[in-house]
């Protein structure tokens, strides 16, 4: 499916904004304006594709789509100042449509990604999730999308939302948890890189079974006695979130 936009004005220069824009800019779609609340944040990004940056809203191309790839509390107060001629699409998984300014060209292109500056990432593998009230402006997205993407399909609010949240379990959470096994094994005199192994092993193992079928540990076995002494070296926040999770794995696997 082909879409009929040529040309991106990118507002933000966050880790959203600067993977799409390269993977736009690759595809010969034109970022024609950079925005950001910092003038030096968006020259840096622009110079990158011999574009131009500015801070003010109003400064906005009107033949371009906007993609706003800003913090979610921001959203609506950006699109307010956005005449409601210009075409606007947000990168969001938990904003709803209806929760914004009802206007003709307004829609959702979000990637279920985490993205980091400067870490590179095959943007072809990533799902994206595209959602507007008008058909043509939806299916413009869809084609934008899939000159990125391999994995493209149509999601309304409520299911972005509940995607957003298995995403945080999967990786805000895991990566707080593996924080923390950091931050003990810095601790302890302990090289982290011995655990990578066993970090890479689990992930690979969970492209292959459900996780309920992946669980080992002493929380499955129900092993109090190990669990009570692990938690008896463990510093105040650790030791919460280790009393949880293994509560809830208990809990999961009584059963068993």
């Amino acid at each position: 499916m082909k879409s009929s936009i040529q040309k991106i004005t990118i507002i933000g220069t966050g880790n959203v904004a600067s993977h799409l824009c390269d993977a736009f800019h690759q595809k010969g779609i034109k970022i024609t304006l950079i925005i950001s609340k910092s003038i030096d944040n968006a020259q840096n990004l622009a110079e990158r594709y011999n574009t131009l940056a500015s801070d003010k809203i109003e400064n906005i191309d009107p033949e371009s789509c906007v993609l706003i790839c800003v913090n979610d509390n921001s959203i609506k107060t950006i699109i307010d100042q956005i005449p409601a001629s210009i075409s606007i699409a947000y990168t969001s998984g938990s904003v709803k449509l209806n929760e914004l300014p009802d206007r003709e060209n307004i829609g959702v292109i979000y990637p279920l990604q985490t993205f980091t500056k400067d870490e590179a990432l095959d943007i072809s593998t990533i799902p994206f999730f595209i959602e507007s009230k008008n058909d043509i402006f939806q299916s413009e997205l869809i084609g934008l999308a899939q000159l990125i993407s391999k994995s493209v399909q149509i999601a309304n609010s409520e299911f972005r939302e509940k995607l957003h949240i298995c995403g945080v379990f999967v990786n805000n959470f895991t990566t707080h948890i593996v924080q923390l096994a950091q931050e003990y094994a810095k601790n302890n005199e302990i090289d982290f890189n011995l655990l990578m192994p066993l970090l890479n092993e689990t992930v690979h193992k969970l492209n292959k079974i459900p996780a309920i079928k992946a669980q080992t540990g002493p929380a499955k076995r129900g092993d109090d006695k190990i669990i009570s002494k692990h938690i008896s070296q463990l510093t105040e926040d650790s030791k919460t979130v280790y009393t949880v999770l293994s509560s809830s794995i208990k809990k999961t696997h009584s059963n068993d």
